[in-house]
């Protein structure tokens, strides 16, 4: 098991518990941790930076792992299609005069080439090398290949910055947002979409039941998400790096549509719970596994 953290990474507070599940990762143990002054949920000990550059190979795109396994290959038609979300942009469009449009994270380009066909002037930003390689073949996009900081983008460059399933990787999401503060102009727009997958019936109910056992759940996944977000945890993030969020909502994967890993019992209660999750979630916008949040930097 992994040395106890002493405080929150995101704020700082000692005030930490464990939390009923961990990854198993190069033959250690990376547990999760919550926070309950802020509410996040993150994962101690991280992979190391070389770890996790690797993690983020050409396989983990091909395979479908990106979207937390519910989608197939990057390349299949069907995905590129979802990636490329044309309802989200046109509310981004509607949403701003600006067209100035910066992507991180933008994994093969399919989003960033939509926001291109609709009059965006874009630009993106990759970790994966192999990823701009499949924008650059896919959809002759250049992308910068790094992280954001190293990108080194003018003030006020843009006046709009999203982040796609992305805000769950990063090792220091303080340090990123900020830095997405200083880039976007001031009246720019942040919009970040996220699973909120710990938010959901089937984990809230499942942290209550593996904590009155006393055990702990192992993902059967790599360790991809180094933190989890609910939107109590999202919001004081957002605020703490100096943004003012102007709407989010809660989504909710349709239950023919979701991944299901793990052992046989777990598989059968996400299945099961999804079904009153989506109708709870629809009806009444909480629970959600997914989040979409606008926000703008505060005066």
């Amino acid at each position: 098991m992994g040395e106890a953290r002493s405080k929150c990474p995101i704020c700082s507070s000692s005030s930490i518990r464990e939390k009923p599940f961990k990854y198993i990762f190069h033959g250690s143990e990376l547990r999760g941790w919550s926070c309950t002054r802020c509410g996040i949920i993150f994962l101690h000990p991280q992979p190391k930076a070389e770890e996790l550059k690797q993690l983020y190979s050409a396989e983990y795109f091909e395979r479908g792992d990106f979207r937390c396994g519910h989608e197939e290959g990057y390349s299949a038609p069907a995905t590129l299609e979802r990636m490329a979300d044309p309802g989200l942009l046109i509310e981004i469009k509607a949403m701003t005069t600006g067209r100035r449009f910066l992507e991180i994270g933008c994994a093969g380009g399919a989003f960033l080439n939509a926001a291109r066909k609709l009059g965006f002037q874009v630009q993106g930003v990759e970790l994966s090398e192999d990823a701009c390689r499949i924008a650059e073949e896919t959809f002759g996009l250049q992308v910068f290949a790094g992280e954001l900081v190293d990108a080194r983008f003018p003030d006020g460059s843009f006046d709009v910055v999203y982040m796609g399933d992305v805000i769950e990787h990063l090792p220091d999401p303080i340090a990123t947002l900020r830095e997405v503060n200083r880039i976007l102009d001031p009246k720019g727009m942040l919009v970040m979409a996220l699973p909120s997958q710990t938010n959901s019936l089937y984990s809230r109910i499942g942290f209550f039941v593996y904590g009155i056992l006393g055990e702990s759940a192992t993902v059967a996944l790599p360790p991809y998400h180094l933190f989890e977000y609910r939107p109590r945890s999202l919001r004081f993030l957002l605020r703490l790096c100096g943004f003012e969020i102007s709407r989010l909502d809660q989504g909710i994967i349709p239950p023919n549509q979701i991944n299901l890993r793990g052992p046989a019992v777990q598989r059968l209660g996400k299945k099961v719970l999804q079904y009153p999750n989506f109708v709870l979630t629809r009806i009444l916008g909480v629970c959600g596994d997914r989040i979409t949040v606008f926000a703008s930097s505060q005066d």
